[in-house]
């Protein structure tokens, strides 16, 4: 009998599974993407109700994010847990320097208490990662990564379980739009969200806005036409002091 697609998919996620079975307990870290909702699904089916999905809100979470997260949880059927925090409390963070990723997880893991905290890394990860070396330090586990999944075999095995978060788009915090050096404020981490939902209400599919104090870089996605002008202008009209950015549209 040959060995088909769907067989080595079910073998790869027994894999994953197994990795748990050496826990009673788990908190996975949760943003409700692909990669941390396949860590939340393999542990629910292993460990039941004493897998808790684990999200941690800030100032760099957007509402949308945090809505997608909330639906992602209901679909998988795990235990949702909110956690807020003040990122821009810590110094390390908000002066926005090369290492900041790694000060931001290090505040965010600190955070979770209780159950060994399990996360979405995965084998094309680099270990070099400032955000990676502190939950290393921090001795968070990254089953994906221990059980050799790399990206596509993530989405491949989303789609064979019909996971919600199969087809959304990698995303990343607010405070990634910040360009290095840039101090992070509440007002432009609130200009950045607005901005992205004002893209996405006018179609795109995934969007990054990225900004310091003298340009708007939007990159966006969509399936459909999109009308630059119309963005530019609502965002004039609907966010306050936009006319001193230059504003710069890129389509991929």
């Amino acid at each position: 009998m040959p060995i088909t697609s769907s067989c080595i998919i079910q073998k790869q996620y027994s894999e994953l599974l197994h990795i748990f079975e050496e826990y009673s307990q788990a908190f996975v870290a949760f943003s409700g993407g692909v990669d941390s909702s396949l860590v939340a699904k393999a542990a629910l089916d292993t460990l039941g109700h004493n897998a808790v999905a684990v999200t941690v809100r800030s100032e760099f979470t957007a509402q949308r994010d945090l809505n997608f997260a909330r639906a992602s949880a209901r679909e998988i059927g795990i235990t949702h847990k909110v956690i807020n925090i003040q990122l821009l409390k810590t110094p390390q963070v908000t002066v926005n320097s090369a290492s900041r990723c790694y000060h931001c997880k290090k505040a965010i893991v600190s955070s979770i208490k209780g159950y060994p905290v399990f996360d979405g890394s995965h084998a094309e990860d680099s270990p070099e990662r400032p955000g990676l070396q502190a939950l290393r330090e921090a001795g968070v586990i990254s089953p994906l990564a221990l059980a050799g999944f790399n990206k596509l075999m993530i989405i491949k095995t989303a789609r064979h379980l019909n996971m919600l978060s199969a087809g959304q788009p990698s995303n990343s915090c607010l405070a990634t739009r910040v360009k290095t050096g840039i101090p992070l404020t509440v007002e432009i981490l609130n200009y950045i969200e607005l901005v992205e939902e004002i893209m996405f209400d006018l179609g795109a599919v995934w969007c990054r806005a990225r900004t310091d104090s003298h340009y708007c870089h939007i990159e966006y996605g969509t399936f459909s036409e999109f009308n630059e002008f119309e963005a530019k202008q609502k965002i004039l009209t609907t966010i306050d002091n936009s006319e001193k950015l230059n504003f710069k549209f890129c389509r991929k």
